[in-house]
């Protein structure tokens, strides 16, 4: 989808719009929360370690961490534990609550999902009824250790929901039935927990039936929906990303539960493998900008904590300059401009 000059050259000043207010955003950080996808690598932190990291969220005005999963395959981190001895969602939990930050807690995330959704309907519904036994198992036991602890606030469902293996009426309504069994079982364990899932698009189908689509989960899964930009994949362009955005405002834009997911990321390995690379400061106001002014007092979400406090990017010190500063501190913004889109 090739971008218009109107859309780029509306880009280019929003994006100078959004810097130079900036400052306007005071305490009330435009970004809320960030996700976080546990590797095995994590566990030579300490539990110090995790209290930095939670003060540094607080620090930016970040209040709510997502855990993409509590098991990745064969890979189990509900009973996992630091290199002290602590066990891992202990530590996240303990030094979250000391820092008023909310966990979002993953469930089951099974590493061949995607290569699983093309199978036919009554393949894919036996699969996807494995999944929610797995979440519902995990979850149960998450909440059997830690399920009053004052940092849990609600579930992350790892299953992400594109927008090329759903489009049939028969698959719709197949993927409802999952959310909502799924939802139903975790609801039942504590019904006062909100239950989260995310969406992202690849042009599969269009920015207007794509926001149709998402408009259907919100109503008939009843699960917070967290869409992501698809910028950091290279699934899209800005001028793509801010047209589905744009028709996602209109669309759903009402619904307190629709928010956004701002991908701090660019992917640098061609074809289907992933080697992620925190994005540079310019490129972080670039994608803050596509959201800009739309979604001011709805979540806006960062993708993911490893970029945030990666040290060579620095983009918590950035955003802690120019986005997150009291009034009184706010001085003046410089943007570095966009590159405009090549294909005007």
């Amino acid at each position: 989808m090739k971008c218009t000059f109107k859309h780029a050259l509306g880009l280019l000043l929003t994006a100078a719009f959004f810097a130079g207010t900036a400052p306007a955003f005071g305490r009330n950080s435009p970004l809320k929360g960030i996700f976080y996808q546990p590797w095995r690598e994590d566990l030579a932190l300490t539990p110090s370690d995790w209290d930095q990291r939670m003060s540094r969220l607080h620090q930016d005005g970040l209040d709510t961490l997502y855990i993409q999963w509590l098991r990745y395959g064969d890979t189990d981190f509900l009973n996992a534990r630091l290199k002290t001895g602590e066990p891992i969602i202990a530590a996240i939990l303990d030094s979250a609550a000391t820092h008023g930050i909310n966990i979002y807690m993953g469930l089951f995330s099974d590493p061949d999902y995607f290569h699983a959704l093309p199978l036919p309907l009554p393949d894919l519904t036996g699969y996807l009824s494995s999944l929610r036994t797995k979440s519902l198992d995990t979850a149960r036991m998450f909440v059997a250790r830690y399920g009053k602890h004052p940092a849990f606030h609600g579930w992350y469902l790892p299953e992400e929901i594109d927008d090329l293996n759903w489009q049939s009426p028969d698959r719709q309504q197949l993927l409802n039935t999952h959310l909502r069994r799924l939802r139903n079982g975790l609801k039942r364990l504590d019904r006062h927990k909100s239950v989260a899932v995310s969406s992202f698009f690849t042009e599969a189908t269009s920015p207007e039936a794509y926001a149709a689509f998402c408009g259907r989960l919100l109503r008939d899964a009843d699960c917070l929906l967290l869409v992501q930009d698809g910028l950091g994949t290279g699934r899209t362009d800005l001028c793509t990303t801010q047209k589905y955005h744009d028709m996602l405002h209109e669309t759903a834009g009402h619904d307190r539960r629709l928010y956004w997911v701002v991908e701090l990321f660019n992917d640098e390995l061609p074809g289907p493998g992933f080697s992620g690379k925190a994005v540079p400061p310019d490129q972080f106001h670039e994608r803050l900008a596509v959201v800009h002014e739309l979604f001011r007092g709805k979540r806006l979400i960062a993708f993911s904590l490893r970029y945030w406090l990666d040290e060579n990017a620095r983009l918590s010190e950035h955003y802690g300059r120019h986005f997150h500063q009291s009034n009184q501190n706010a001085g003046p913004e410089i943007l570095k401009k966009a590159n405009p889109p090549k294909n005007p």
